[in-house]
């Protein structure tokens, strides 16, 4: 990236520690015991101490850190095959769809303190989960209509090389990921919070490497 987006990514840092910086400077008043589910008749059936909901909050920490570590660390683009107006409209798009994910997970993450703060915990962890699954597939119905670029998408050797490997890819990884969304959405509301995070983390893992496996084997088809 070229040392003019500093200013950008140091926004980016800024949305993804906003909301823990915001739940340690409340921390101190928040309840030793938080109501996290309610039955009909509005009481309280389950509760679960600060502990639990610390877990929660470094969970959504660490989605809104995976997905900024994945858009940060990309390859540049080919200086043989992209023109500056290519690289100056990628740039644009890249940083919109990123300031797009990060608004929305600190929106959502300072929300769900605020809540907490003021005694509304109705539902806390079907909501997280929810909150993260339809992030997750709202990317994945993105991902159906990205073209061929060296900024956004599932940038592996074979996909860049090729622009068939590149559709074939992100229609697979489009259904993954908006699948995995929904299995996480679904999960949430039957799981506990510690159940739950680990499918985060088995979920995080199939979406980075199954499309990556995906457009190695599609490579090496069309080489016979």
């Amino acid at each position: 990236m070229k040392q003019t987006d500093l200013f950008k990514e140091v926004l980016l840092l800024a949305l993804l520690i906003l909301p823990m910086v915001y739940l340690g400077a409340i921390w101190n008043s928040l309840p030793e015991i938080i109501p996290t589910n309610f039955n009909l008749n509005g009481v309280p059936d389950r509760a679960g101490d600060k502990s639990e909901f610390l877990l929660l909050m470094i969970f959504l920490f660490f989605t809104n850190g995976l997905l900024y570590f994945l858009f940060r660390y990309i390859p540049r683009p080919g200086e043989d095959d992209t023109t500056e107006a290519d690289v100056i409209a990628h740039v644009r798009a890249y940083y919109a769809i990123r300031f797009r994910i990060h608004i929305y997970l600190a929106v959502f993450t300072s929300m769900i303190i605020y809540l907490v703060s003021i005694g509304r915990e109705l539902f806390l962890e079907k909501w997280v989960f929810a909150g993260v699954g339809i992030l997750i597939v709202l990317i994945g119905f993105y991902l159906r209509r990205l073209e061929p670029n060296n900024f956004v998408g599932v940038r592996t050797p074979w996909t860049l090389k090729d622009d068939g490997i590149w559709k074939e890819t992100h229609r697979m990884a489009s259904l993954l990921w908006i699948f995995v969304g929904i299995g996480i959405i679904v999960g949430g509301i039957f799981l506990t919070v510690v159940s739950g995070v680990f499918l985060f983390i088995f979920a995080a893992g199939a979406l980075a490497a199954l499309p990556y496996i995906y457009s190695y084997r599609q490579y090496y088809k069309t080489q016979g």
